[in-house]
């Protein structure tokens, strides 16, 4: 059995053009991911795997010059599995196969080792980390790969390459590890990859500071340095905070912004899946989702109810609410597809069966929407996952949200409250803004903002006033079949929405009132200096009636004329001269 490495690379990454051969604290990134391969001491071949498109003319010609004993090979740009099993071609069914991609610079040698070793005694097909780790790859043996490549027809299996692999367990011996395998911390997985000039720079600073190149530092210190990171930005809140899926949420902190697709993909998870993309472009930090059990949710009667609309997808309303639902099967295609791309997925079930597929699909917190705020078993049941809460409050009293934080855990500090008013649209006189102040101060929670308005006023204006989660519904066109549409946001609507929320904070300073250094140049030409009204001759004791103030504002100021009042001139000074200390005694 031969041992093949594949790193799947390429120049016109969708975030962060020309990556693969961006320095990284002086060695090209690819250059890099090929090291920590090479380190591992376990593979016969290393291959690097990119397209055949002219851009990526450079990484060839790189690895001619400078790698010699790595192979390149060029193939099909969109479908990636194609690519690796056209590169693989040469080999047999029996070989093993290990997955690397040019995102993630520090592949841990020893882990690798030990992942290598579990997935031969497993007698695997495939073996991967749950939710995949930037620190060690995936291990498939080959003939899976050309399976996987012969059955699958989805672009996006296509796309990543394993996908097909994972959700076809039955068809494969597959290994699941989980995602704190060994010594993994999966909390950490969005600071060890390079998708962003951020990251990048962040991913130099810990190669840096941990000597990284010299000393091959263990895993567990590379997460106590991510772990400092994060502290640090936590220091910088002002109050109440906590971690959303790894990233810092709070007082004083930029607004997390949630994507709400809900279930305006209308069914369709090819639509879902463009929402998703929309949400990513735009620069959101999580996608929302919604799941029903429609049996739990309805009764009879009302799932019989006719429903005859525009925005109907069903004869009754128990059919259009069929019509809307996405299975767990789907649901894990698109929380994969939302990794892939780099977004957190998570949910708000509606009823308890809901919860416990979210729990299979370990979602990293949940929404609970305001229509069940009163939703008591929904609740404790929430609750006994001992993940964070994000509540809406779009039809509640302060006192049904005291009943809610009481089924939840009031002394948790982990609880979101959003000021929401359930109108869709909601008109901007009522989205009462300053009740997250009102939330705050009578729960002690971390406040937000779930916005129904049409357009993006309210929200930016939420973000001002201290906002630390900030949702909005999202569509591809308000104009689209669905009651939720009309009030979303549309792609560059939403993109606006996050850019002007990202700018405002900027407008905020630290409130340390105090001349600005970028003022300097404009106080020099258009401030006022103390000048000679008239002439004075030498010997002169100069009196406040003989001082003009005038531009430039380079000379003494108003306040530092007693540093020459009452002195007397050295010499002749003519009118209209900017005075200085040294033409007086």
């Amino acid at each position: 059995m031969k041992k093949i490495a594949v790193i799947q690379a390429r120049m016109l990454s969708t975030r962060l053009r020309g990556k693969s051969l961006m320095s990284v604290n002086g060695m090209p990134l690819l250059f890099r991911v090929i090291r920590s391969v090479q380190q591992t001491g376990l593979f016969d071949r290393i291959i690097v795997a990119t397209t055949r498109f002219v851009a990526d003319d450079p990484i060839e010609s790189a690895l001619k010059d400078f790698a010699p004993g790595v192979d390149v090979f060029r193939g099909d740009a969109e479908n990636v599995l194609k690519r690796f099993v056209d590169a693989l071609a040469p080999y047999d069914e029996r070989d093993l196969v290990a997955r690397f991609t040019a995102d993630n610079p520090i592949y841990n040698r020893e882990l690798t080792r030990k992942m290598f070793e579990t997935h031969l005694n497993a007698g695997a097909d495939y073996t991967y980390v749950d939710g995949l780790s930037p620190l060690v790859p995936e291990f498939i043996h080959l003939g899976a790969l050309r399976e996987a490549h012969r059955l699958t027809t989805d672009d996006f299996d296509r796309e990543h390459v394993t996908p097909f692999l994972r959700k076809n367990a039955g068809m494969f011996r597959v290994q699941k590890l989980d995602k704190n395998w060994d010594r993994l911390q999966a909390r950490f997985n969005r600071y060890l990859t390079i998708d962003t000039r951020e990251q990048l720079e962040f991913i130099e600073n810990l190669l840096r500071d941990l000597d990284y190149d010299k000393r091959l530092p263990p895993v567990e210190s590379i997460y106590d340095y991510v772990q400092k990171h994060i502290d640090a930005d936590l220091h910088t809140a002002k109050g109440l905070m906590l971690e959303l899926d790894g990233t810092p949420v709070g007082d004083g902190l930029p607004a997390y912004i949630v994507a709400e697709i809900g279930q305006n993909h209308n069914g369709s998870i090819e639509m879902a899946k463009q929402l998703i993309d929309v949400a990513v472009d735009a620069g959101a930090n999580a996608v929302k989702f919604q799941k029903r059990h429609i049996p739990s949710d309805l009764t009879r009667e009302a799932f019989d109810k006719p429903y005859d609309n525009p925005n109907s997808f069903g004869k009754t309303y128990g059919e259009h609410r069929l019509a809307l639902e996405l299975s767990e099967d789907q649901h894990r295609e698109l929380q994969e597809y939302a990794r892939a791309r780099g977004i957190t997925y998570f949910l708000t079930p509606t009823d308890i069966p809901s919860v416990d597929m979210a729990e299979r699909l370990d979602v990293p917190f949940y929404k609970v929407a305001s229509r069940d705020l009163d939703n008591i078993p929904l609740l404790r049941r929430i609750a006994r996952t001992g993940k964070p809460v994000i509540i809406s409050t779009g039809m509640a009293s302060l006192d049904d949200i005291a009943d809610a934080l009481d089924a939840l855990g009031r002394e948790r500090s982990d609880i979101i409250i959003l000021q929401c008013v359930s109108q869709y649209p909601a008109e901007l006189e009522r989205a009462n803004l300053r009740a997250m102040e009102t939330l705050r101060r009578k729960f002690g929670k971390i406040t937000g903002y779930s916005d129904h308005t049409t357009g993006i006023t309210a929200a930016v204006t939420a973000s001002i006033l201290g906002a630390a989660v900030i949702e909005k519904h999202i569509t591809l066109n308000k104009a689209l079949k669905g009651s939720d549409h009309a009030a979303s946001a549309e792609p560059d609507e939403l993109a606006r929405m996050i850019r002007f929320i990202r700018e405002a904070r900027k407008t905020l300073g630290d409130g340390v009132k105090e001349v600005d250094p970028a003022v300097e140049a404009a106080r020099a030409k258009l401030g006022r200096s103390l000048v000679s009204k008239t002439a004075i001759p030498a010997g002169t004791v100069l009196t406040e009636n003989m001082l003009v103030l005038k531009s430039p504002g380079t000379g003494l100021r108003w306040k530092e004329r007693h540093l020459i009042v009452g002195k007397k001139a050295r010499h002749d000074i003519p009118a209209d001269v900017t005075l200085r200390p040294e033409m007086f005694e």
